[in-house]
């Protein structure tokens, strides 16, 4: 699964990348830069999506918040099970069905931290390795999003989640506490993000792009500080060390 990720680049660079503009302006002044971006705090992090054609950029809230008539409360709890989204059950789940359809980003991120369990007994370790790209900048995950009315503030909210999928033969080595369901976030190839993001595409496409596995040459790894989850959040969560 993917829980934790980082976005550790300047908006200018993510505009350039992706060939997309700033969605509100004041993004920029608010952007946070997530060295670890923990998925339970619901940080915002920012989101590639279609516009009228354009390629656009906004901050959203991870943590699906269905477009449901229901106290916030309620929702904020719902979010923290919504992090993820499984794309074998994709258009079956309820929080996620009418979202698929036409509500598709990409979460452009720098890399994504994941858990390594290795030895039995007495002598099992739980060892944190941060996951990047080889041959480009970003990972573009794929995710989903969704507009909640919060009838508290009477403002929208608006909130995605990370597609994963079964984990290739390199996530699984790593990502290998549940021997039968080892998975990873859908990491898309840039030429795949138009088709993903267009509201417009089919279902059949959409199914098809849901089958795309990420090449197991296209990713690295390395092992980082034991403390990640308690780590603040600064660039030291990014040093490796020693295996």
């Amino acid at each position: 699964m993917c829980y934790t990720a980082t976005q550790t680049s300047k908006a200018y660079e993510y505009q350039d990348y992706y060939n997309a503009s700033m969605a509100r302006l004041e993004d920029i002044e608010i952007m946070q830069t997530w060295y670890k971006a923990d998925g339970f705090a619901h940080p915002k992090l920012l989101v590639l999506l279609d516009h009228d054609g354009h390629r656009q950029l906004e901050l959203q809230q991870w943590g699906l918040m269905p477009s449901w008539n229901k106290p916030f409360k309620e929702m904020l709890k719902l979010a923290k099970g919504n992090l993820n989204a499984r794309a074998e059950t994709i258009r079956e789940k309820t929080s996620f069905k009418n979202s698929i359809k036409a509500k598709r980003c990409i979460i452009p991120v720098n890399s994504f931290f994941e858990y390594k369990h290795v030895g039995e007994g007495k002598e099992k370790e739980t060892l944190p390795y941060l996951i990047h790209p080889v041959n480009q900048k970003f990972f573009n995950l794929a995710g989903i999003y969704s507009h909640y009315f919060n009838p508290e503030t009477r403002e929208w909210i608006t909130s995605f989640a990370i597609v994963t999928e079964p984990a290739n033969t390199f996530m699984a080595d790593i990502h290998n506490r549940n021997e039968n369901d080892k998975r990873m976030p859908l990491m898309l190839s840039n030429d795949l993000i138009s088709d993903w993001i267009n509201p417009a595409s089919s279902p059949g496409l959409i199914d098809e792009i849901l089958q795309y596995s990420c090449d197991d040459s296209h990713l690295a790894a390395y092992r980082i500080r034991q403390d990640l989850k308690k780590a603040e959040n600064d660039e030291s969560v990014l040093e490796p060390v020693a295996a």
